[in-house]
């Protein structure tokens, strides 16, 4: 009788936890699928215009940028007011927020500056001027309420630093703001687009200018002349300096 009890009381949470299980299986089941996020770069609005640095121009080193925690992600930054940042949901960037900037001026370096070369840290080779670049604002800013179309603000503060003398040779700040045309995914993902390469832009030039200003001997064009390059005693356009090729002996 007792071995009987028992065995009833077994079947019955037997059947009990069977019971459960099949429960917590239909509510996994019915969890919604999770929508797809679509991922974002940040498209460069400047002039497809290749810039011609010189052979032997001063070389400058682009640091990944500083960013804050909350910006310094992958995800597209929202500013609701009273200091909230929230994120766009199901957008994300193609890589966390401080590389995309990194490449963005790279890639605005290369086709915007004629005097200097950017580089990359991780490219071995050796430069005199060190950017480094602290991004403070990098969202949209719902300052018309969330129903209205968002201002991108963009805040970059920069130091270009003369690694043979140690120093800062200069310190500035740029900031960009670009309305989006609407309240939607596509358009405030275009007003960053626009935000970024005013302030890229802008940057790049200040940066080229401080160079060119602190030492122009190491920025004038060079020529190919007895088996070696040689400063241009002028300021002839790269363009229109010889190359290797046409001279007697080529580069050696």
């Amino acid at each position: 009788m007792i071995r009987a009890v028992l065995t009833s009381a077994r079947l019955r949470a037997t059947a009990l936890i069977g019971a459960g299980a099949v429960a917590l299986t239909g509510c996994v089941s019915l969890l919604p699928e999770p929508q797809p996020t679509t991922l974002y770069r940040l498209a460069s609005t400047a002039a497809d215009a290749p810039g011609r640095a010189p052979r032997g121009a001063p070389i400058i080193r682009i640091n990944r940028p500083i960013m804050s925690r909350a910006l310094a992600l992958d995800r597209v930054a929202l500013d609701t007011g009273g200091g909230r940042i929230s994120y766009m949901s199901q957008a994300s960037w193609v890589s966390p927020a401080p590389t995309l900037i990194q490449e963005l001026l790279l890639d605005t370096f290369d086709l915007q500056a004629t005097r200097v070369t950017a580089a990359r840290p991780d490219d071995a080779v050796t430069a005199r001027w060190d950017l480094r670049v602290e991004v403070r604002r990098f969202e949209a800013v719902y300052d018309r309420g969330e129903d209205a179309a968002p201002q991108v603000e963009m805040f970059l503060r920069a130091r270009l630093i003369d690694t043979e003398n140690r120093g800062a040779t200069a310190v500035s700040a740029f900031t960009a703001r670009e309305r989006a045309t609407a309240n939607r995914q596509g358009a405030i993902i275009d007003a960053f687009s626009r935000a970024s390469t005013q302030a890229a832009q802008e940057l790049v030039a200040w940066a080229e200018g401080e160079i060119v200003e602190y030492d122009p001997e190491s920025v004038r064009p060079r020529r190919w002349e007895r088996g070696e390059w040689r400063r241009s005693p002028d300021d002839t356009p790269p363009d229109q300096l010889p190359r290797p090729a046409d001279d007697e002996g080529g580069e050696g």
